[in-house]
């Protein structure tokens, strides 16, 4: 399958980028392979060499060269990228490839656009503060929840069937092979019954996340959900009850830490000071990498 490139605004306006005249077709797109790292030394005259002082992976600058046919539309064409690229605009990439689909969001940097008699040449340079590609999807694991034992239609045979069984794994592993540490996590806490003071803890780091206190406690009712987001720039423990939403991050303890993915293996488990056992769990998050 051909390489395909989808650029969307925060409009919602959408062009498809291909190997063929669309009305621009695809010449190249440079800085979605290779990935570059900030790395800081520091030197001391008295000693050889240089000491690491740290390594963070650069922001990344995509770059794509277009063309369009020598009988086209200029103007409409230039008007098409204007409307899309626009200044201080921010977009969503979409990289599609042999069956891979990969996103990464956008700050428009440049349009330039060359004014030759025949056909039109374009370049854009888009920035991408986080360098990270991530999966078009989320990936969600489920540590509590509940199974159906049956589907409908249904023919009951006997009494007390029961409409389903509940899951509880009390430690979930979720295994983070990807070359990004810090991947934000959507944690769903749904209550199917009254509960008080839930708790994730991430076992290898030791870190927990805490909402409720002796002091402050949350007391949740029969259909409350806590949604806890993990990411950069957006960590917020949020109660969703009765349709509206309200952030309640004053409920959080003081050791309470916004505890996220890293390298190799992650162990989650949960706890309640109350009503544990009616607690559904649910992680949400996106795989990281460095290259499409």
């Amino acid at each position: 399958m051909a390489r395909k490139i989808t650029c969307t605004n925060e409009d919602n306006v959408s062009v498809i980028f291909t190997d063929k005249f669309n009305p621009w077709l695809l010449e190249s797109c440079e800085g979605i392979y290779e990935n570059k790292n900030n790395v800081s030394m520091s030197t001391n005259t008295m000693t050889d060499g240089s000491t690491l002082q740290g390594s963070t992976v650069a922001m990344r600058n995509i770059v794509m060269t277009l063309r369009d046919r020598p009988e086209a539309d200029h103007q409409a064409n230039r008007s098409l990228l204007y409307s899309l690229f626009k200044p201080k605009s921010e977009g969503v990439f979409i990289y599609e490839e042999n069956g891979i689909i990969r996103q990464i969001g956008y700050h428009v940097e440049s349009v330039a656009i060359d004014a030759v008699k025949r056909s039109r040449r374009a370049t854009i340079s888009l920035l991408c503060p986080d360098p990270f590609f991530v999966d078009a999807d989320d990936v969600t694991v489920e540590m509590a929840g509940w199974v159906a034992n049956f589907t409908w239609p249904h023919e009951f045979t006997a009494e007390g069937e029961e409409f389903g069984s509940r899951t509880a794994e009390r430690l979930k592993t979720i295994t983070n092979d990807s070359a990004a540490d810090n991947i934000g996590i959507t944690i769903t806490i749904a209550a199917r019954g009254p509960a008080k003071n839930p708790a994730i803890t991430h076992v290898e780091q030791g870190e927990s996340i805490e909402i409720g206190t002796s002091g402050n406690p949350l007391n949740m009712l029969t259909g409350d959900k806590v949604i806890i987001t993990t990411h950069t720039n957006n960590k917020h423990v949020y109660l969703e009850r009765g349709g509206v939403r309200t952030e309640i991050n004053e409920y959080l303890s003081e050791n309470s830490e916004f505890i996220q993915l890293m390298h190799g293996d992650n162990t989650f488990g949960y706890s309640a000071v109350e009503g544990e056992n009616y607690l559904t769990i649910s992680i949400s998050f996106q795989y990281h990498y460095l290259g499409v």
